[in-house]
Formats: C-alpha cells, structure tokens, sequence
C-alpha cells in the first residue's frame, strides 16, 4: 500500500511539473488566422483595418510582426516594409465636439510609420488615411505573411491575409456624388486648384444658364439627433476648426480655412443643401461628401441641372 502511494505521489508530481513546464513553455495555435482572409482596401484618403488576428486559445502575450509582402504573381513587395509615410497617434479621445483644431493637436503626436503597418501586439494590419501617393503603395492584390511569437516559440502564417488594394480619389482632392431630390435632376461639382498658395475655398453655385445663384438662398441640413447641438450640413461646418473665416457674396461664397480638409484625415465633409422654392420655383436639394487634401486657393463649382 506505501509503494502504491509513493508511486501516486511521484507520478502525481511528475503530473505538476509537466503541468509548469507546460505553462513556461506555452502555446502556439496552427489555427491562428484573421477573422475575414480575403479583404480589400479602399485607401488614399481613408483608414483601412484588417481587423486583429484569431488567436485560436495560444499563450499570451503575443507579438505580431509582418515577415514577407508578395503581389500576386509571386514578386516581392518588401519594399512596402520601408517606405513610411507621416501619420498620427492619437493619445486622447476624438469626440467630434472639438471646435479648433488646437484643441484636435492636444490629442494627437504626428509620427512617422510603414505605409503597410501592424499592431504589434493583436495582428491587425494598418494603412494610414494620409497615404495619397499611389507610387508609394501601389494598387493591386498582395499576400502577406505573418509572423507570430509567444513563449513557445514562433510560427509564420504564409498567404495570412490576401488583400486587393485599391485608390479612393486623387492625391489632391475626393469627391462622391450622393443624391438629389424635388426639383433638381442633378448636379456636376468641379474642384479646380487656382493656387498653389493660400488657404480659401472658392464656391460658386450655378443654375443650368450657368448664372449663379446666391448662396444665401441655401440653408444645411440639420443632421443633429435629439436633444444634441445642430449639425446643419453647409459650408459653415467643415469639422474642426474650419472654416475660419466664412464670407457670402451675391454670386459666391469665400472660405478660409486650415487644411487638409476635413483636419483629421480619414474623415469625409458633407453638404447637404436644399431651397424651399425661391430659386427655381420649387423645393430641390444636393447633397454630397468630398475631401481636399492639398493646400492652396480652391474653386469649388456646383451647377445644377432642372
């Protein structure tokens, strides 16, 4: 009965130490996967996430790390490991409210990172909102390989992510048509740089004779839900900050503002205007979202058609 009982205990030990060794050693998944592995990025403007990684039960913590880019013809795309782009790490809450853009830098450092970025520490892929120049980041598909440590060593995850990589708008500007109603069939907005220099946006608004219809007679959708402050949708919001100066003429209006516009990248502004008759004699309403993001003097022109 005492050598049943010290074989139980040693075996019983044996049991515990294996246990801590285990524990020490820890656990890698095969299974480690992203949640969606076939993704595209509309980017050039916009922030893309993948999403973080699936980490299948393995031993925390964990550190992710991109271990070889390839297009799809099988080529190397390292060359996206090296390329970096300025960006910026937020360190306080953005809640929308901010009124300046002093009180939007408050809250953020401008650092410098790899235009294909990772989280270190869940997986998630990155591509910055302030990546406009498609020679740095060439569209098209690219499979990415990651690579995964904990404790018990390291595993790369071949082909982990396949992603199709595609360009919003230009480097200089991003506009998208949304809707029109009432009395107005439809409306052809042209941005147009007039000037390297400067800090204002120009806006004409014309009727289908291409006169110009006075800015004033427009008001903004209110956007705001209740009880919240108004958001009227026109040119006197343009986020945070913008536009500093607001003045109408009878046939334009003029802006100054700080740019990029919206300040915080990755944002789109939206303008959402109506009449209710006294234009062309009838309601109508546009609206639209757009971006610029280059300085300088800008025309922005919205002839309608009806």
């Amino acid at each position: 009965m005492k050598k049943i009982f010290k074989i139980t205990s040693i075996i019983a030990v044996m049991f515990i130490l294996s246990c801590k060794k285990n524990s020490k050693d820890g656990f890698l998944s095969e299974g480690i996967k992203y949640n969606v592995s076939l993704q595209t990025a509309n980017v050039g403007g916009l922030l893309y996430r993948s999403g973080a990684m699936i980490t299948d039960e393995s031993t925390k913590p964990l550190e992710f790390s991109i271990a070889s880019v390839k297009k799809e013809d099988g080529s190397s795309a390292d060359f996206l490991l090296n390329t970096t782009i300025d960006t910026y790490f937020w360190n306080g809450e953005y809640t929308s409210k901010e009124k300046t853009t002093v009180e939007v830098d408050a809250k953020r450092k401008k650092v410098t990172r790899p235009v294909l970025d990772i989280n270190p520490v869940n997986g998630e892929i990155f591509i910055y909102p302030e990546l406009l120049d498609p020679t740095k980041f060439p569209a098209g598909v690219y499979l990415i390989d990651i690579r995964v440590k904990n404790s018990s060593g390291e595993k790369v995850f071949s082909k982990a992510l396949r992603l199709s990589v595609k360009f919003a708008g230009t480097g200089d500007y991003f506009y998208q048509f949304s809707g029109v109603d009432g009395k107005v069939d439809a409306i052809a907005v042209e941005f147009k740089q007039i000037d390297a220099t400067g800090n204002k946006l120009i806006v004409h608004i014309l009727k289908p004779d291409g006169s110009p219809v006075n800015p004033a007679r427009l008001s903004g959708y209110d956007y705001a839900t209740a009880g919240n402050d108004p958001d009227l949708k026109d040119w006197h919001n343009l986020g945070p900050g913008n536009p500093t100066k607001y003045t109408v003429f009878p046939d334009r209006l003029e802006l100054d503002v700080n740019f990029p516009l919206p300040y915080i990248a990755g944002k789109r502004i939206t303008i959402d205007q109506y009449n209710n008759g006294d234009i062309n004699g009838a309601y109508f309403n546009y609206w639209f979202n757009f971006a610029i993001y280059k300085p300088g003097t800008w025309d922005i022109t919205i002839k309608m058609t009806y």
